[in-house]
């Protein structure tokens, strides 16, 4: 169930990559893996419901839950995915639920939070500054595109942050 790219995707999604790889959070290549991006088409309509309800209010924050729900699925890729692979979107959710989800993602799944924050910081930031340079007509279906492009953007952001974090990297294979 892939949706099309959205313009505004492509282009956060290559600016996003620029950013972080230039502070160390990247390698110039945003990983990803089918596992993680079928993932986020899982969770994502639960996660727009909480997202769509608190952007206007923290909309850096907002963006930054994408990016740390991106990590822990990719974390808990890493970790075993067999055995995390259909949790439920509450299952990334803290005690006060979508309020502080980072806390619980970086303090329970990811147990690290000095880079993973920075990181969020900085491209929740960029997302967002991104997306208000775009001047979406708010309350439009077309700001609604490309807060969707945003958060999207944001997840796979986080998923690759994450994977590079653990040591993953794409290298070129001589078939002999």
């Amino acid at each position: 169930m892939q949706q099309e790219a959205h313009p505004f995707g492509e282009r956060l999604e290559a600016y996003l990559l620029e950013t972080c790889t230039s502070q160390g959070f990247l390698q110039g290549t945003r990983l990803s893996s089918p596992d993680i991006d079928e993932a986020w088409f899982r969770l994502a309509p639960s996660f727009y419901g909480d997202a769509v309800r608190n952007f206007n209010a923290y909309p850096e924050f907002t963006l930054a839950c994408a990016g740390y729900l991106g990590m822990a699925v990719a974390h808990l890729w890493d970790k075993d995915w067999p055995a995390y692979r259909d949790v439920p979107y509450s299952f990334f959710l803290g005690e006060r639920g979508f309020d502080d989800m980072d806390d619980h993602i970086t303090g329970t799944i990811l147990r690290e939070s000095r880079r993973s924050v920075a990181a969020m910081q900085s491209a929740s930031a960029s997302a967002y500054h991104s997306l208000m340079k775009e001047a979406p007509e708010p309350g439009t279906a077309e700001a609604y595109r490309f807060f969707l492009a945003a958060v999207e953007t944001m997840f796979k952001t986080g998923a690759a942050i994450e994977l590079c974090r653990l040591g993953y990297k794409y290298e070129k294979v001589s078939l002999k």
